[in-house]
């Protein structure tokens, strides 16, 4: 019998030095955006890296002197931005690009990403190599950004980044996608995302999580926040919370 515990660390700083050795997944405060890595004692998995603001010390504090994998969902700013800063090109090391947006874009953001190395270049990493912790749903060919979201599971916290309802019609069928524990809000929490649909087909959901700011563009919507309640799923927010810090903890008997 597996039992499964969650324990989140909010606000405290001096935790990090704690947790070093440990495997934990940070959801960054950034404001309108997302950025959520995985760290282990030597690598840090990045699922976007985008935002309005970061918490550097905090992140250089968790990663600068590990490998850094990248894995963006799709375009958008406010799941790239970051790799724009100066502190990630200086400061983080072996940072490489794992999973890169579908299609094209502009081509500043082109150029940003092609300024970066590949993971299979950098670290000889392959698709494989990360099979045992994360499972990929990647979408046909869509002209909208959003429609183009990867959509991600690591251990059992599911990342769709923008992925609005109609894909959620698509994937949520997954069998791993219905393993989710831990739902990072699509599209920050947007009405156009986490659909009744998608939730009815989380039967194991314990906790949702939203990297949005609602002061100031009204995310997570209220109707979003209405379906979460009427399936009893707590909704934890970063502008409330700060840093949502996760630890998995499965044991077996």
């Amino acid at each position: 019998m597996k039992y499964f515990v969650f324990l989140v660390i909010t606000l405290s700083a001096s935790l990090l030095t704690d947790l070093s050795a440990h495997s934990y997944v940070v959801v960054w405060n950034v404001g309108q955006g997302q950025w959520v890595t995985a760290v282990s004692p030597s690598s840090c998995i990045h699922f976007d890296m985008g935002g309005e603001f970061f918490p550097w010390e905090k992140i250089l504090r968790s990663c600068a002197t590990k490998k850094n994998i990248v894995s963006l969902s799709h375009w958008d700013w406010d799941h790239i931005g970051a790799l724009s800063k100066n502190p990630v090109r200086s400061q983080l090391k072996d940072l490489c690009i794992f999973l890169s947006p579908l299609g094209t874009s502009s081509a500043r953001k082109m150029k940003l990403l092609k300024s970066f190395r590949s993971c299979e270049e950098a670290l000889d990493l392959r698709p494989f190599d990360l099979q045992a912790g994360v499972d990929v749903w990647t979408p046909l060919k869509n002209k909208k950004s959003n429609e183009q979201s990867r959509v991600v599971l690591y251990k059992n916290i599911l990342l769709p980044g923008d992925s609005p309802s109609t894909q959620e019609k698509i994937w949520r069928h997954l069998y791993w996608v219905r393993q989710s524990r831990v739902l990072i809000l699509g599209h920050h929490g947007s009405a156009t995302s986490t659909s009744v649909e998608l939730l009815q087909s989380l039967p194991s959901l314990k906790l949702s999580i939203s990297s949005a700011r609602w002061a100031r563009y009204k995310h997570p919507h209220s109707a979003t926040e209405y379906r979460l309640m009427k399936v009893h799923i707590p909704l934890l927010r970063t502008e409330d919370w700060g840093n949502i810090w996760l630890e998995q903890v499965l044991s077996e008997k």
